[in-house]
């Protein structure tokens, strides 16, 4: 058992220290160095823990050898008797704007509505080290506060379904010196040349550093750091939210609206951000500015109809605002 092996079922066997292994799991493998390290790292756990492994490619048709390398993919992780299924990305689904965005929602509804009808609960990701230092930089670039500068979570939930990063503290060249072992080769992803994507022109700006991965871990530590002080934020929000907000039966939420407009406008914010999530089944917070508008008009006296972010908003009564999918 080489180390990224030891550290790697370590780092699982703390994910799930406080629950039960699950007997079935889906790993979201693209082909790329970490998704697939990822892959051949879980069939071997899986392989001692007796747990049913399911490799899940989503072809988003993006790429003019996407679906060829989803079938060549295939062949590989046949050849691991690893169990492998391609999912295709409704054409009609296929944005035009803001794409990486879109890309990413349609790609984690497939996976997520996969596991449901396959009944899995969790889904590995092959998030790594790189990827945590660049989605800080992208969201310092583009303004954010404590949650997009947080480190991204190892464990979290969407749709029902538990997203597992195991990979948070493994650097790409690891995972690479991993498959080159196992000489197993990956695909690289030619658009990620493309300097037109703000995180490839990052990533260029990183591998200019010979002391690279250090510097990716001392930002993964700030972030981590970051996202305590939004944990804490979190808990003074969640104290606020049980006095204004409930929760029906059907997943849709009441909002006392006098209290509403009272609160603070950071607490608002979050609470509300909290609700369009839960209610539209989003995988990311919306922008702010947008968030902003639609936080200001729920402030006001005259609240009819209105949609934002898979939401709908409109008065349920004298005192409260109702909002549901």
């Amino acid at each position: 058992m080489n180390e990224l092996t030891k550290s790697f079922t370590a780092k699982i066997e703390e994910i799930f220290s406080e629950k039960k292994m699950p007997g079935k799991i889906a790993v979201a493998v693209s082909g790329g160095a970490d998704s697939l390290a990822l892959t051949l790292l879980l069939q071997e756990l899986c392989a001692v823990k007796k747990i049913t492994l399911l490799a899940v490619t989503v072809d988003h048709k993006m790429r003019r050898n996407s679906s060829s390398e989803a079938q060549k993919l295939g062949k590989i992780l046949a050849q691991k008797k690893i169990s492998h299924e391609i999912l295709a990305i409704n054409p009609e689904k296929i944005p035009q704007k803001n794409i990486e965005a879109k890309l990413r929602e349609a790609r984690y509804e497939l996976l997520c509505d996969f596991c449901k009808k396959n009944k899995i609960k969790f889904l590995f990701l092959g998030h790594h080290l790189g990827d945590v230092a660049e989605n800080f930089f992208i969201r310092l670039f583009r303004g954010s506060g404590l949650d997009g500068l947080s480190s991204i979570a190892e464990l979290s939930e969407l749709k029902q379904i538990k997203l597992v990063r195991p990979l948070l503290d493994v650097t790409k060249d690891e995972l690479k010196n991993f498959l080159h072992a196992k000489k197993v080769k990956w695909f690289e992803d030619e658009t990620n040349q493309d300097e037109k994507f703000l995180r490839n022109k990052i990533r260029k700006f990183f591998e200019s550093f010979p002391e690279k991965n250090l510097i990716q871990k001392r930002i993964k530590k700030a972030a981590d750091e970051i996202a305590k002080m939004r944990d804490f934020f979190d808990e003074l929000v969640a104290l606020e939210a049980a006095e204004i907000v409930e929760l029906r039966p059907d997943g849709s939420f009441l909002i006392n609206h006098k209290k509403f407009q009272k609160l603070d406008e950071k607490i608002a914010l979050r609470i509300l951000v909290s609700i369009l999530m839960k209610v539209g089944g989003k995988v990311y917070k919306p922008r702010l500015k947008k968030l902003k508008n639609f936080y200001e008009y729920l402030r006001g006296d005259e609240i009819k109809l209105r949609n934002f972010y898979g939401c709908s908003a409109k008065k349920f009564d004298a005192e409260r605002i109702l909002l549901r999918k």
